[in-house]
């Protein structure tokens, strides 16, 4: 479907699994099909291109399903749904990961003008049960790469080096804004600011919080500032995103590609592992996941904290700070007041 998100990669027609996808979108119901086409370019003004690219993603897993098992992709019936859920959960798949599925499904449903498979309470007692019997509702947490962290990390690090001194500037960065690892690739020389005290601004165009790409402008310390400038002087960048690779080669263009999200994850792990903390739960979120920790710790307000992390509600401030105030809880203070007791009286 033209400029769709719903678009086969491949033409019409023909023999292989591309043929069988288009002969399953023929399935689908015309009308449809041509209230998807209708709405393709009002969908490309109105959702982020990460909203957008998420659901091709999802979209691409469900139409692969109902390709090998030669379903038709809309509308979605029960049985149909409930086999691709266990499916899913058969490949390992998170709660969270089913349920963005589920949710991509609806979207493309409504927009279809066709009823949300998951409206019905056949759907709901359905899922809550596959959910009871194969899936733990609390998910593995990513560990926070706190202020401490940071130091220790950058520490570690030759700042003569390129390779090196960007990381430090990435990671330095990362924490104080709190930005996403989405948010960090896109960020501009053009947008970096630097005030009377030594201290920088760096304007974010839009985020996927941010669906009227009003932007938003963060604050970066001198320190911080420092190691992006002279991140910025070393690969002799003038304009567009700030953090590039650096391949190892002396070509007058080696600085030309930006990172991607997925190197942002991995630089992370990797300098964790080399300053010796471990790697296993650190993620491209865990400077964002240590900063809130970090506020929470300080005893910032659950407002502060979503404001500067830019969350519409406090859930995962609350998440985020369960270790905190389990230490903080009633038997916890009862523990600590029995040992300085204790201490006391020797």
């Amino acid at each position: 479907m033209k400029a769709s998100i719903f678009k086969p990669k491949t033409p019409a027609g023909g023999p292989g699994p591309h043929g069988a996808l288009t002969e399953l979108l023929a399935q689908t119901p015309a009308e449809a099909v041509d209230r998807l086409r209708a709405l393709a370019d009002d969908l490309q003004i109105a959702y982020a291109a990460n909203t957008l690219r998420s659901w091709r993603a999802d979209w691409r897993v469900w139409t692969e399903f109902c390709e090998r098992h030669g379903y038709a992709l809309l509308p979605a019936t029960l049985p149909v749904l409930r086999e691709f859920l266990v499916d899913r959960i058969g490949q390992g798949r998170k709660r969270a990961t089913i349920e963005h599925y589920l949710a991509t499904l609806t979207v493309v449903h409504r927009l279809a003008g066709l009823p949300s498979p998951m409206d019905s309470m056949e759907a709901r007692l359905m899922w809550r049960g596959l959910r009871r019997e194969h899936l733990s509702s609390r998910q593995r947490q990513a560990k926070g790469l706190t202020m401490d962290d940071i130091d220790t990390i950058v520490a570690t690090l030759d700042l003569a080096n390129p390779r090196d001194l960007r990381d430090a500037a990435l990671l330095s960065l990362a924490f104080e804004t709190m930005f996403r690892r989405s948010e960090l690739i896109v960020l501009r020389i053009e947008d970096l600011s630097v005030e009377d005290d030594g201290s920088g601004r760096i304007f974010l165009p839009s985020s996927k919080t941010d669906q009227e790409g009003a932007g938003f402008l963060q604050y970066i310390s001198p320190e911080t500032l420092v190691l992006v400038q002279d991140w910025i002087r070393v690969a002799g960048l003038t304009r567009g995103p700030i953090f590039r690779s650096t391949p190892r080669s002396n070509k007058a263009d080696r600085y030309d590609t930006p990172l991607s999200d997925r190197d942002v994850a991995r630089l992370f792990k990797q300098r964790a592992l080399q300053a010796g903390l471990d790697p296993s739960r650190v993620s491209g979120h865990s400077t964002r996941v240590g900063a809130a920790q970090d506020l929470i710790a300080a005893n910032f307000s659950g407002a502060e904290i979503m404001r500067q992390g830019r969350w519409k509600t406090e859930r995962m401030v609350i998440r985020y700070s369960e270790s905190l105030n389990a230490g903080r809880g009633a038997m916890a203070r009862l523990k600590k007041l029995k040992r300085l007791a204790d201490q006391m009286d020797e």
